[in-house]
């Protein structure tokens, strides 16, 4: 054997030693650690995960250590809420790390602290309460809703009792206890407005359209007493709510929908809400059935809202704010 084929036999088999060493650690690996984890976990959305500044041991067998291994990864979907798992491999074991994406539509172009003051709108000043849910609260959108836009661009003072997952009707259990119904009632007994506002703006809630059973229906024309209506149905709530607000602050009452978003239950509620404004004369603002508000582009949608219900911070203020203004506007003396 020449001393060349020699040097070459003695490289391969050392190659193979390697290979083996490197294949049987994999094997041997008992945990993953992420001794330090990435440099950037916060992104915003259509940003690719940059494992950059990311170390990960691994933990054999016999508890020796492998340091900085070159582990591969691999990222989940993106949850309602923002969060996303990274699954970071090596051999036959992984271990996750959470990044988190704000969606486009909630960056600092689009928030409250964003936005510039209208000096001469005609809210400025105006006091409105808002009572609602999800929608209202901002869920999606870092608790920035239109109420707050409202404050931000308008100059209103507005008062927001929002509760996310909550309903209009008193259901059974523990929903109930935070209904609109019971909410506004300890509003109004705290004192929580302490002036008179311009107008009450009810969210007509999305939640209630998973329990059609208990939609119920609006009284005849001669039924005004508050207590007469049976505040466990959906259009009873409304009733309450309606004659609750008129009583005490003898001011405009305002209901409002979501945006489209095809659902014959939804649709069910709307035209009870429209029964209501013959009886009781509130406005409505309909984000639903507006077909030229509804005209928006792919790109625009994706941008405006988080999900089917909830809208972005750009949604609330650059598609859905004006809609408020005008109503509002318009009630004014």
């Amino acid at each position: 054997m020449t001393r060349k084929l020699r040097i070459t036999v003695l490289a391969a088999a050392v190659l193979l030693l390697c290979l083996c060493c490197v294949c049987t650690a994999e094997e041997a690996v008992k945990k993953l650690t992420i001794v330090q984890p990435p440099m950037k976990t916060r992104y915003l959305e259509g940003e690719a995960f940059d494992p950059a500044g990311m170390i990960v041991d691994a933990i054999l067998e016999d508890e020796s250590v492998l340091h900085d291994v070159d582990y591969e990864y691999a990222c989940s979907e993106i949850t309602p809420n923002g969060s996303c798992m990274v699954t970071i491999s090596y051999g036959e074991k992984s271990v996750n790390q959470v990044i988190f994406y704000t969606k486009l539509g909630n960056s600092e172009p689009y928030s409250v602290a964003s936005t510039d003051l209208i000096p001469d709108s005609p809210l400025k000043g105006r006091a409105y309460v808002f009572l609602g849910s999800s929608v209202t609260y901002g869920a999606s959108s870092e608790k920035e809703s239109m109420v707050d836009f409202l404050m931000a661009r308008d100059g209103a003072v507005c008062y927001k009792e929002a509760v996310s997952g909550t309903t209009l009707a008193v259901l059974k259990g523990a929903d109930g206890k935070k209904s609109y119904v019971t909410r506004l009632n300890t509003f109004i007994e705290k004192n929580m407005c302490p002036v008179t506002p311009d107008a009450f703006i009810c969210q007509l809630s999305t939640n209630d359209m998973h329990h059609p059973e208990v939609f119920g229906e609006i009284t005849a024309e001669e039924v005004r007493d508050k207590d007469a209506f049976n505040t466990a149905t959906t259009f009873g709530a409304m009733e309450y709510i309606t004659a609750l607000a008129k009583e005490i602050w003898g001011c405009p009452v305002v209901f409002y929908t979501n945006s489209f978003l095809d659902n014959p239950d939804y649709e069910t509620m709307i035209a009870g809400l429209y029964r209501l404004q013959e009886k009781w004369g509130v406005t409505v603002i309909d984000l639903y059935n507006d077909a030229e508000f509804n005209q928006i582009t792919e790109e625009e949608r994706a941008l405006y809202m988080a999900d089917s219900i909830h809208p972005t911070k750009a949604g609330y203020r650059d598609w859905w704010l004006a809609k408020f203004e005008e109503a509002l506007t318009q009630l004014l003396p």
